[in-house]
């Protein structure tokens, strides 16, 4: 697999340069402790980043604060908690989940990847995450979101899959394009720029930090690459 060039690295400065003062603010942004890190992805899977996730997030961290606690938990009260957010089986997985840390893990997350996949309802994109965003791990995280930036950037034209964040064809362009040392801040990055700009429908091009290096920002100019992109993309 190739490691990205030059022009990648531009694109890469221009990101986090954006970021620095464009990053939306969340209060699970402002920790590095992995548990409330995968509190506030398992309140994330599904559901927008909104006052909603904020105030549920802010009530389970400070009621809650350890996996020993969550564990220790009435169903019922979490289930209060949550409810705003939909999916009524979010809080049984909660608790179930923080069981399971303090029962197989002495009340830590692991730092493993397979062994945070065994917890109860944590996927491929809520495990990579914490170790991304909680770890500092340079781990790649794919959505959706991240996916469609991917494919917009690189210029690929194929449907984008069903579940991006098992996709091992875009963990391994994801992998090419996060810079080493700064993944949780390019990949935090990213969500947020589809969350303003490269939107699923009608992206802003014009506004778009690095729109002189993707491929549909520059295709939509109808002027060419600034600089070529180059990353293997013929990966199964």
């Amino acid at each position: 697999m190739k490691s990205p060039n030059v022009s990648f690295s531009k694109g890469q400065d221009l990101l986090l340069d954006w970021f620095k003062t464009h990053a939306r603010q969340f209060p699970w942004r402002n920790t590095r402790d992995p548990f409330k890190v995968l509190v506030a992805e398992k309140l994330l899977q599904q559901t927008a980043a909104n006052a909603h996730v904020v105030k549920a997030y802010t009530a389970l961290v400070e009621e809650f604060p350890t996996a020993k606690a969550l564990g220790e938990a009435s169903l019922e009260v979490v289930q209060e908690i949550v409810a705003p957010l939909g999916l009524k089986y979010r809080a049984e997985e909660l608790v179930k989940m923080a069981r399971e840390l303090q029962g197989k893990h002495g009340g830590e997350v692991p730092s493993d990847l397979t062994d945070i996949l065994r917890l109860t309802g944590v996927g491929q994109y809520c495990g990579r995450a914490v170790l991304c965003f909680a770890m500092q791990r340079d781990i790649p995280v794919v959505d959706t979101n991240i996916a469609r930036f991917i494919k917009r950037y690189v210029g690929l034209t194929e449907v984008l899959p069903a579940n991006p964040a098992r996709s091992k064809k875009f963990l391994s362009l994801q992998a090419q394009l996060i810079p080493e040392g700064d993944s949780r801040e390019y990949q935090l990055a990213i969500l947020d720029l589809c969350a303003s700009t490269c939107r699923p429908r009608n992206p802003r091009c014009s506004e778009c930090p690095v729109r002189e290096e993707c491929s549909h920002g520059t295709s939509k100019n109808s002027a060419p690459l600034s600089t070529s992109v180059s990353i293997r993309t013929n990966l199964s």
